[in-house]
């Protein structure tokens, strides 16, 4: 939760909001492999690994030989934090949507189906540290994205 500061904390470091659109944050590309950076959550079918690369997709690696994975591709979905798989299926959230994703061809994964606000909570509402102070988002902004860590004088909020 936020709570609203009544002491002025003075010029701190502090985190603000960063804003996209909902047409460039609903999206879903297969892109070359990429460095896992932010590695999260992991799921395995058969000779395939996929692991959440927390805020941004799912790398897709094949652990066939197991002395030797190879990195296949890098899904690019914004705002992902979730995988499960089931057959030739993976399911994971889009900011608030769920995504079904086919991975038949594990070289050209396609989109399913979609469900549109399926995680109303999946917002950004907070950065994900907490004992920080922050900027309170704007919604009329636009959904927020990501947060970057800045001096900020008198921030509003301190979670």
């Amino acid at each position: 939760a936020c709570k609203k500061d009544v002491n002025k904390p003075g010029l701190v470091d502090a985190y603000v909001p960063v804003y996209g659109n909902l047409a460039t944050i609903k999206t879903f590309s297969q892109l070359p492999s990429r460095p896992i950076i932010n590695g999260g959550k992991i799921a395995v079918i058969g000779q395939y690994l996929f692991q959440v690369e927390d805020g941004s997709g799912i790398h897709v690696i094949n652990i066939s030989d197991p002395a030797a994975p190879q990195k296949i591709s890098f899904l690019n979905i914004p705002l992902c934090h979730e995988v499960t798989l089931k057959g030739n299926y993976l399911y994971t959230n889009n900011a608030d949507d769920l995504l079904v994703l086919n991975f038949s061809n594990i070289n050209s994964i396609s989109l399913s189906s979609r469900l549109s606000n399926a995680f109303p909570n999946m917002e950004l509402q907070y950065p994900p540290q907490t004992g920080v102070y922050f900027e309170c988002p704007d919604p009329a902004s636009g959904p927020v994205i990501g947060w970057e860590l800045k001096p900020v004088n008198n921030p509003t909020c301190k979670r």
